[in-house]
């Protein structure tokens, strides 16, 4: 395959989309993948991180076109990158792979691309992996849980219970990730986007994916009693308790019991419903929002 100078690439990388021409539009991605590949390893990261927009970009268009391997095939190649940026401590380039990996996968579940949608999760989980944990911050923390949240929401608009599910596995991971840390703003966050994920999976009558919502608050609920986050704990029980009386609305099979369940396991009478409660949680929303407008 002919290898393209950077700018050929970018023009017939898009160009190609509008045409659906794949086999080009893949040529297109190799070139700029090489080139990006070429400055993380000659320490020009700022050059690097512009090849690595353009072939976001690219895959943007292609995945509201319906071009599903070549979404899937963008992601793949973020992965790569995001790699090779952990590898030379590349910090700020993980990160941006990171929220366009999301913001592709969000594109896909609104194009109705499950594969790509769930490859673009999956791919989220490995980026996040290649770094330690410590060195993630707040805002890093809330920008990937609301990635994930924007992936399953926009499956769960798109009837793609499969998708869905995917994007709680790797929420509720992270859920149980941060409440092990003791971060109890984090873990309250999380709680709240799966919430609402739940809220929408009732409304879809997905039974399953709303007992994996059940089980993931509950996961997090547990950390949370263990490591002394109380509010934390609450707003699991209060999450449980509003998802229980929506599958019993719906009359689901499966999910009233597991949300009953879980409910019951998370049994903490050391924290009650306060004013201050509710501030603090309308709190961790405005930061939410602030947090998304900066993507």
């Amino acid at each position: 395959m002919i290898t393209l100078n950077e700018a050929d690439a970018v023009d017939i990388g898009l160009s190609s989309v509008k045409d659906k021409n794949e086999s080009k539009v893949f040529q297109a991605l190799d070139s700029l993948t090489g080139i990006a590949e070429g400055f993380l390893t000659e320490n020009e990261e700022a050059d690097a991180g512009r090849v690595i927009l353009s072939i976001s970009d690219i895959a943007q268009v292609a995945a509201q076109e319906g071009m599903e391997l070549v979404t899937i095939n963008s992601v793949i190649a973020l992965g790569k990158l995001a790699r090779i940026a952990a590898k030379k401590g590349y910090g700020s380039i993980l990160n941006r792979i990171m929220v366009e990996t999301g913001k592709l996968g969000r594109t896909a579940a609104s194009s109705s691309l499950e594969a790509g949608s769930k490859v673009a999760a999956t791919t989220m989980m490995e980026i996040w992996n290649l770094s330690s944990f410590e060195t993630k911050d707040q805002e890093e923390i809330i920008v990937f849980s609301l990635l994930l949240r924007d992936i399953g929401s926009a499956a769960a608009v798109q009837g793609m219970e499969d998708a869905l599910l995917n994007a709680i596995t790797c929420l509720g991971e992270i859920g149980k990730k941060v409440a092990s840390e003791s971060l109890e703003v984090e873990t309250i966050s999380i709680l709240l986007l799966l919430e609402e994920i739940g809220k929408l999976a009732a409304e879809k009558y997905f039974d399953e994916a709303l007992s994996s919502v059940a089980i993931s608050l509950e996961d997090a609920g547990k950390l949370s009693l263990k490591n002394k986050l109380h509010e934390a704990v609450l707003q699991s029980q209060w999450a449980l308790e509003t998802l229980r009386v929506q599958a019993e609305e719906k009359v689901l099979t499966n999910s009233p019991i597991v949300t009953e369940m879980a409910l019951e396991n998370l049994k903490f009478t050391g924290v009650t419903k306060t004013d201050e409660n509710i501030k603090k949680l309308q709190e961790i929303k405005k930061l939410q929002e602030k947090v998304y407008l900066s993507l």
